[in-house]
């Protein structure tokens, strides 16, 4: 059978990645905000030994030791920086003002479980193209998003070399974490723009949604190693500049109607036992039970299945002659 059935889904209409300018900033890791996880390991034999977690010394392979009050010289080889949490630091600061499509101000910005939610009612009245409607095609607008506050993120950097002292040398990998409940503080004005925004048009009251969240990448420059006076004996500090390139990923969004070749999957209804406590299903006797529902049933068509091949022929009503509780076979003991 050829069934003809219209949902309503979400249409991604645009899904785009919006880079801006790096911004460099100094930045020194402190054990207040940073864990830290430092390892040393011999290349050659491929044997990991611990760091800080043995005593604070590094017994080699060869009957040498690194001891914490040595000079050790870090030769550091490649850096690497994983940003998390990288958002606005006061996401409630950021106006509809501050996104604009085509030079005219969205309708209204809603924050939400980390991402923004721009609403275009108003705004699509405005800058609608007559000749993309026509032809049921979005309009290419032009967006700019400006944040003039700060940036805070959660950052990881890692450092890889070698670490020499006492005549011998090892290679070395260090992290440094932002702890959970510290975020470092990004100042900068920040600007995001395309010229690539696809809005479709409103249809039956349904206008489209810009939603969107921030990310970053990174790099780390000029990274110095100094150990820092503890009482644990173990704590570095890694000072240098932090260049972080945010990234704007954005998507437009809007529920579309859509017409797909399907077959409904009859569930039970969830009051359905009302019906079976009000009266008998099986017999013939209506009764004046206000939960009576029979012939009030909107009635299913069903077609031939040469009627999707372009020759529609008569339709053909599913008999519905039974009361509505008595549609589901084994649930209820009626007959069918």
């Amino acid at each position: 059978m050829c069934y003809d059935s219209m949902v309503y889904l979400n249409k991604v209409y645009s899904n785009l990645e919006v880079p801006s300018c790096p911004i460099v900033t100094e930045i020194t890791t402190t054990p207040e905000c940073f864990e830290q996880q430092l390892v040393f390991f011999d290349e050659r034999e491929d044997k990991h030994n611990c760091g800080c977690g043995c005593h604070h010394s590094f017994y080699g392979n060869f009957g040498s030791s690194f001891n914490w009050g040595d000079n050790l010289t870090y030769n550091i080889e490649s850096t690497e920086v994983l940003f998390t949490d990288f958002d606005i630091a006061s996401p409630e600061n950021l106006t509809a003002e501050d996104i604009t499509v085509d030079g005219i101000p969205v309708d209204e910005v809603d924050y939400f479980n980390e991402r923004y939610m721009v609403s275009t009612n108003e705004l699509m009245t405005r800058i609608s193209d007559c000749a993309c409607m026509k032809k049921g095609l979005p309009t290419r607008a032009y967006l700019l998003l400006t944040n003039n506050c700060n940036w805070k993120a959660r950052v990881t950097i890692v450092l890889r070399g070698e670490v020499s002292g006492c005549g011998i040398c090892r290679r070395f990998k260090l992290i440094m974490k932002s702890k959970d409940n510290k975020n470092i503080c990004i100042p900068a004005n920040t600007t995001f723009a395309t010229p690539s925004l696809c809005l479709p048009c409103t249809t039956n009251g349904i206008s489209p949604i810009i939603n969107f969240s921030f990310t970053a990448n990174g790099t780390f420059l000029n990274p110095v190693i100094q150990k820092t006076p503890s009482d644990k004996g173990c704590e570095l500090t890694l000072s240098g500049m932090l260049v972080t390139e945010p990234e704007l990923r954005l998507q437009v969004t809007r529920q579309t109607l859509f017409k797909t070749d399907s077959e409904v999957v009859n569930v039970p209804c969830d009051d359905i036992e009302k019906c079976k406590r009000a009266f008998d299903c099986c017999t013939d006797d209506e009764g004046d039970h206000p939960y009576h529902l029979k012939d009030r049933c909107c009635v299913q068509e069903e077609y031939h299945d040469d009627e999707c091949c372009g020759q529609r022929n008569e339709k053909q009503a599913v008999p519905h002659d039974r009361d509505i509780a008595c549609q589901f076979n084994g649930y209820n003991g009626c007959r069918f």
